[in-house]
């Protein structure tokens, strides 16, 4: 069977998977680093690629340099609310408790999200900088008053704990960013270990960026992901940088993915282990290897959320009980239509 004859067949059993998902929340200023300004006979040049824009910046060391930014979007941003939009459109019954607005609030950017939503804080800022082979974050730490934990059970009227044992899949990410998430995920683990072993159920796990980390703070996560394989079906995604990262602190330097996720699963306990690049999408399981080849954008209309859309498809095909290939086939056509034409399919679309 294909991902489309198994979803047709079980789409009504969408509506009642439940998702939980914490904690962050980002309002994202989508630019475009300009090259060339426009002129009076020529449009403004950004710059393509990464590569680009760096080989610019290196060539004016020692000096200055000012850079004008097309300002394309603002639009809400981080791993939860894309990833959460993403479950949430497809038909999932999603919560976030997250960084959404002032604690009680929402703020308008996330109102729409398909979902049921928390708010413990206000949102953090980030600028994207959008080039045709990737993105560019530049985002602050965000920290809170007092408890974080306290801070949940406030946001949610003491429900936080029914809302991540209740969950058909728990998804925790944007571990690097958030100055407060080694508290709040040993605060969720404290909870799932409170319920008997099951494997039908999921924890999902994005840490975004580890470059910034240290190699015993990457280790420890790492660690405590693994901890959750002991009561859930502990699911780790790592994009290519993040891949490369954890392979270059923890492991032996490895460059392949397939390897890096073999060993991240062998060293950690983790049960599964997907790796996605720009090229291609792997899942390791106890079943084995599954890797795809992603049909790729050579001009996209948006990166930013490109891997938290896969995500979110991902998360989605793995509650609807989808079989390893079907499950990367369908996270790679929902990220496809998302970077190719800037918005979320729905599953309508989709099939």
């Amino acid at each position: 069977m294909s991902w489309q004859d198994t979803l047709r067949a079980r789409r009504q059993q969408a509506c009642d998977k439940r998702i939980t998902v914490g904690f962050d929340g980002f309002a994202d200023t989508i630019v475009r680093p300009l090259r060339q300004a426009a002129t009076a006979g020529q449009d403004a040049q950004p710059f393509e690629t990464i590569r680009a824009f760096g080989e610019f910046l290196i060539s004016k060391a020692e000096k200055s340099c000012s850079v004008e930014l097309a300002i394309e979007a603002r639009q809400l941003g981080g791993n939860l609310p894309f990833l959460s939009r993403a479950a949430g459109g497809l038909g999932a019954d999603v919560t976030c408790i997250g960084m959404l607005g002032e604690p009680g609030m929402i703020d308008p950017l996330f109102a729409t999200m398909p979902c049921a939503l928390y708010s413990f804080a206000a949102p953090g800022q980030s600028t994207c900088m959008e080039f045709n082979d990737g993105k560019v974050l530049l985002a602050s730490d965000c920290t809170l008053p007092g408890d974080p934990w306290q801070c949940i059970m406030d946001a949610t009227g003491g429900k936080a704990p029914d809302l991540f044992r209740q969950a058909d899949l728990i998804a925790l990410v944007n571990w690097s960013e958030l100055s407060f998430a080694d508290a709040l995920w040993q605060r969720v683990l404290d909870v799932v270990v409170t319920q008997p072993a099951d494997k039908a159920r999921f924890a999902f796990f994005d840490l975004c960026d580890v470059s910034r980390k240290t190699s015993d703070e990457l280790d420890a996560v790492l660690r405590r992901v693994g901890a959750f394989s002991g009561y859930r079906t502990a699911v780790l995604s790592l994009n290519e940088n993040e891949a490369l990262v954890t392979a270059e602190r923890l492991l032996y330097g490895q460059t392949d993915p397939v390897e890096i996720a073999q060993a991240v699963r062998a060293a950690y306990g983790i049960d599964e282990v997907i790796v996605h690049t720009i090229h291609k999408s792997i899942l390791v399981t106890s079943r084995g290897v599954t890797q795809q080849a992603t049909d790729f954008v050579e001009h996209p209309r948006i990166s930013t959320g490109a891997g938290d859309n896969f995500n979110g498809a991902s998360c989605f095909a793995a509650v609807m009980g989808l079989p390893d290939d079907e499950r990367i086939a369908f996270a790679n056509a929902f990220a496809h239509r998302y970077v190719s034409t800037g918005r979320n399919p729905t599953l309508d679309e989709l099939l």
